[in-house]
């Protein structure tokens, strides 16, 4: 479970900004929370907010430092990602720290990276009690360009303070190029194999981050093949395709032929030739999975020789003349590409999704949100996402605590606030509120503006 989030200079995050999932003393909605270790924590967050307020940085800003976390610094582009409106901001650091929440354990963690240098200058991991003691796992900095690297913690034995010391050592007075750029987080979980202690524990944490799920706008489902398939999902597919109205009574799988010349199309001849027969070879043994583009195909030799997949075709009622994918409308797309979060999520996790609203109708957004929180009232899962539908803004459908807002500043940065600041009663329409400016994060118009004026007599 996600705690809370901070960030400083990361795009049009100025100063620190936070967000917490810590459940506030309002009592409607209790399935929207989950208790570990006495702490109450909301299982979503709905950001709201005018267009270039902030409300997608703070999306990237959580997949930014996660892309570091996992595969290291050399994997994001540094490039403009500071804070721009002021000038010198790019030899100040970025800041992000998360609190979470992993198999009854509370810990926090933490990155500070150069844009300049294009170094992580500082990390730490922080294992946090129930009583709040504070004990650091692991601490690396920089000071007078010297870097340092160091543990606090009660080894279980001499073995396990060799390790500590061993891993560390790499991220010291010694650091290579490579290891200024690379987690401890992620060296550490991916080197060692311990099944308990410090090391299973820290591989636990590494894992949390590596299985965040993040869907932007245009992140496209690349499953759709692999559900033409298989049984199961296209019945799971079919049911909630049929539920949110979009008349698909059916989704259905055929056999069809791989054309490789269509697919390879832009690959050179020869090594496309290659891959033909290296999947020709391994067909002739088991089915083979194949990505080309966004799509992952399942192959598989037939009874007359031809390398097939199963595509994915839509039933609209007539089992004759059935759609294809493309032939959808984008709001079928975009819930193609949203609904697998529900069946590829069951041990739970943290999901984020940039315009939860985009191409659906409101209603079908409310039904979404309301689909998340039946099946997880039983589950550690966490749902953060970014939306301009107002009519999202219902206290029948979220706690107040529940519903964040990112406004732009004079400076352009971008502030995070909660609508629980504003103390509202759980019975306020707070949609007309918000569209009537009591909250902030809407649009500020120029009422004296006249169109005629733009352009030159």
């Amino acid at each position: 479970m996600l705690i809370g989030f901070s960030v400083s200079n990361y795009k049009s995050f100025k100063e620190i900004q936070k967000i917490s999932f810590i459940a506030s003393k309002i009592t409607r909605h209790k399935s929207h929370i989950t208790i570990k270790n006495n702490k109450r924590i909301l299982k979503s967050g709905l950001i709201f907010g005018a267009n270039a307020g902030g409300k997608s940085n703070l999306v990237n800003a959580i997949c930014f430092s996660r892309e570091i976390i996992v595969n290291g610094l050399d994997k994001v582009n540094l490039n403009k990602s500071y804070f721009r409106i002021e000038n010198n901001m790019y030899k100040e650091p970025g800041v992000f720290e998360y609190r979470i929440m992993v198999d009854d354990k509370e810990y926090s963690y933490g990155l500070v990276i150069s844009y300049f240098d294009k170094i992580i200058l500082s990390e730490w991991l922080i294992e946090i009690s129930p009583n709040g003691e504070e004990t650091y796992i692991f601490n690396r900095d920089i000071d007078d360009n010297i870097s340092h690297a160091e543990s606090e913690i009660d080894f279980l034995n001499t073995e396990e303070r060799y390790k500590m010391n061993f891993y560390l050592e790499g991220f010291s007075e010694h650091i290579s190029d490579a290891y200024k750029k690379k987690t401890i987080l992620n060296d550490i979980a991916l080197r060692t194999t311990d099944k308990k202690g410090i090391f299973a524990e820290i591989r636990k944490v590494y894992e949390w981050f590596a299985s965040v799920i993040i869907l932007f706008p245009e992140s496209k489902y690349n499953g759709l093949n692999e559900v033409a398939a298989d049984d199961v999902k296209k019945k799971f597919f079919s049911t909630l395709m049929n539920y949110f109205d979009t008349g698909i009574e059916s989704v259905e799988g055929e056999s069809q032929q791989m054309d490789f010349d269509k697919i390879l199309d832009n690959v050179p001849a020869n090594e496309a030739e290659k891959i033909k027969i290296d999947i020709s070879n391994a067909a002739n043994e088991h089915p083979i999975m194949f990505k080309a583009g966004e799509q992952v195909f399942i192959l598989h030799r037939d009874e007359n020789g031809n390398i097939v997949y199963n595509k994915l075709l839509l039933n609209h009622g007539n089992l004759d003349d059935m759609f294809e994918y493309t032939d959808e409308s984008d709001g079928t797309k975009r819930l193609f590409d949203l609904l697998p979060v529900f069946y590829e999520n069951k041990k739970g996790s943290l999901i984020l999704i940039d315009e939860i609203d985009r191409s659906l109708h409101t209603n079908l957004t409310r039904k979404f949100l309301e689909l998340f929180f039946g099946i997880v009232e039983d589950k550690e899962c966490q749902l953060i996402a970014t939306t301009h539908d107002s009519n999202l803004l219902d206290l029948d459908l979220l706690r107040q605590d529940e519903i964040w807002f990112v406004e732009r500043q004079a400076d352009h940065s971008s502030k995070v606030f909660s609508l629980n600041k504003f103390k509202e009663r759980f019975d306020k329409k707070i949609d007309k509120e918000y569209l009537l400016g009591r909250y902030g994060a809407i649009p500020i118009f120029n009422d004296d503006f006249v169109l005629g004026d733009s352009y030159e007599e």
